[in-house]
């Protein structure tokens, strides 16, 4: 990951450790998705490791949809993840993360190995809320939003 990774949060004293484990939940559940998406097993007990609440049904949903389309998806998205907000002081338990995560080689394909359409991935904006509770991050909200939003 290049760069600061709290670089977003303006005027404030950063507390890293909730940064960087807010940034690591993001990327564990992106390694996840990558992971059960190859095989469409939306019933893989790895989804719920590192994402909750409406994050884990958008999470649940797409690779169930997947599976019943006949589809699994190969490659994996380039991802620039930066927490814009913490809070509350002292002890931050919410962290707001923003991306442009291109899935241009994150694609989907049929059971044969053809590529299920000719649609190219994008950059897509993506927004996460990671919550911590007894010391561990999840993704518990996560927003992405139409190829070409950033």
């Amino acid at each position: 990951m290049a760069g600061t990774p709290s670089a977003g949060i303006a005027g404030t004293a950063v507390d890293q450790r909730a940064v960087d484990g807010a940034l690591a939940a993001y990327r564990a559940m992106f390694e996840d998705w990558i992971a059960v998406s190859a095989t469409s097993d939306y019933q893989d007990p790895r989804l719920t490791e590192h994402v909750s609440g409406r994050a884990l049904s958008l999470l649940y949903e797409s690779v169930y949809l997947d599976k019943e389309h006949g589809v699994v998806v190969k490659g994996r998205p380039v991802l620039a993840p930066r927490v814009t907000a913490l809070g509350p002081e002292p002890d931050p338990s919410r962290a707001t993360i923003v991306d442009c995560a291109d899935d241009t080689d994150w694609l989907d394909y049929r059971l044969d190995g053809q590529l299920e359409d000719e649609t190219p991935g994008g950059r897509h904006f993506v927004q996460a809320l990671a919550l911590r509770t007894a010391d561990v991050w999840k993704i518990d909200q996560l927003v992405i939003k139409d190829r070409g939003t950033c």
